[in-house]
């Protein structure tokens, strides 16, 4: 006779059983995520690569406000969040991009040592700075809002930037948009990088562009903007070359205005909506679009969008403090790092989400990214049921390394845990492993009965279907 089908309380799954964590992953410093994007190919390994090295984007956004917390431990400049530079996120361009997107997009220009460049609306001082140490001559760093180019002037002076640019032989000039082309090179500008959304391709800018030159700027509908770069060829002949979509906020409509259209420049006034923000308020929101600022095809940003919505990680009571809401988007951010297949940096993001606020699903996940031959991925699983025994997503990740390990009745103990925890989204999931499972052992009538209880809960899976049709076939 088959062992009973009824599902247990999951008392006989001991964790003692189960092994320990030996390999906590955590954020890389800045030098190594960059390094591990030139292994990867998205870096070119060249002059890029040494100043990126040696620019982390860290001291250039607002500080992190966490007490109490290993100042340096969390390596937040490594990940692929968005970091704020400016207080209130209600001003466009107030976000420092990925290192990812910022190397992309920079590799774009083509910019070689002695090039004069123009920066229309600057991502706090990080990109300028990296232009600088790339080699520009002169840098122009057109800010429209005085508030905002006045604090970046501040905050440059402040890291002695300015300093750096006499070593490097660069005349760094701070412009609004009326005197943007006041002496500009007389036979134009070499490069030009514009980091907001144009509506349409900026003819008014492109004539400052010198022949020959490079200008890169994201053209579109808000949402939609492609990344292009546009090569100036001769009097009014330019080429343009579309990549991929640049979801970046819009430039203020009078200031598009004046970069599109062949008019005149004027002063556009202060558009920065009344700074009342604090830097807490900041990276409490600086991921709520998962979208901003990322750099990809239309698939692409679809996924992350999709896979950001799908999950978070959960607390008994409602809790806004800003180590949990980094730890959220930490958790989110691996999750699609996982669904890309890179699991090295996907671990490093849910471990960070797990030290920074302990919850099972970001251990869970964690687990997910070892191979079935590494003790952590358990380890991880039991470090989920410890910080919540009712998490059933644990209990099933268990049970199905177990059976991927042909111990389909260890597995089995699991999988009837995972349907009893009060806290399993995907109780069908472990109904249907626990089909699998006895399906193993040749019980064939438990197997029928989960697989009734799965279809139940999973209606459209057509692989259960087949499953429980063939059960009733052989059992008929």
């Amino acid at each position: 006779m088959e062992r009973d089908w009824s599902v247990q309380d999951g008392s006989d799954c001991d964790l003692e059983q189960l092994p320990q964590i030996r390999n906590w992953p955590r954020l890389s410093p800045h030098v190594e995520a960059v390094e591990r994007l030139v292994l990867m190919g998205a870096i070119e390994d060249g002059p890029l690569r040494e100043v990126l090295m040696r620019t982390p984007r860290g001291v250039h956004a607002l500080p992190l406000p966490l007490q109490s917390y290993n100042e340096g431990l969390i390596n937040i400049e490594s990940s692929t969040l968005r970091m704020p530079w400016w207080s209130n996120l209600n001003s466009p361009n107030s976000l420092l991009p990925g290192v990812y997107e910022t190397a992309q997009v920079i590799q774009m220009l083509e910019m070689e040592k002695g090039d004069s460049v123009m920066l229309v609306a600057p991502r706090g001082n990080w990109w300028s700075e990296i232009l600088m140490q790339l080699g520009a001559s002169r840098l122009r760093i057109v800010e429209v809002d005085e508030k905002r180019r006045g604090e970046l002037q501040k905050r440059w002076n402040d890291l002695r930037l300015d300093i750096v640019a006499d070593a490097c032989g660069c005349n760094v000039e701070w412009s609004s948009i009326s005197d943007a082309y006041m002496g500009s090179p007389k036979n134009g500008w070499d490069r030009i990088l514009v980091t907001a959304g144009l509506p349409r391709i900026p003819v008014s800018l492109l004539m400052r562009l010198s022949f020959e030159g490079v200008a890169v700027a994201a053209v579109g509908e808000k949402g939609g903007t492609i990344l292009q770069t546009i090569e100036r060829q001769g009097e009014g002949e330019f080429q343009t070359q579309w990549h991929s979509i640049w979801n970046v906020d819009m430039m203020h409509e009078n200031v598009a205005r004046s970069l599109c259209d062949l008019v005149p420049l004027n002063e556009t006034g202060t558009f920065n909506i009344q700074n009342d923000k604090s830097s807490r308020d900041a990276w409490m929101m600086a991921n709520q679009d998962a979208t901003i600022d990322r750099l990809g095809s239309t698939g692409l940003l679809e996924m992350i969008e999709e896979v950001w919505n799908e999950v978070e990680i959960t607390v008994d009571e409602e809790d806004s403090n800003l180590r949990f809401i980094l730890a959220n988007d930490l958790f989110r951010m691996g999750n699609v790092l996982q669904r890309l297949g890179l699991l090295r940096v996907a671990a490093e993001h849910h471990g960070s989400s797990f030290e920074l606020y302990p919850t099972p699903e970001a251990a869970c996940y964690l687990g997910m990214t070892f191979s079935i031959e590494e003790d952590d991925g358990l380890a991880w699983q039991r470090k989920a049921i410890e910080t919540n025994p009712n998490y059933g997503g644990s209990w099933n990740e268990i049970g199905e390394a177990f059976l991927e390990m042909g111990e389909a009745n260890r597995a089995i103990e699991w999988f009837r845990g995972a349907i009893n925890s009060t806290n399993n989204c995907e109780r069908g999931a472990a109904w249907a492993n626990l089909a699998r499972a006895h399906l193993e052992l040749g019980q064939a009538l438990s197997a029928l009965f989960a697989a009734q209880e799965a279809t139940t809960l999973m209606p459209n899976e057509v692989e259960l279907e087949h499953l429980l049709n063939k059960l009733s076939e052989d059992l008929a």
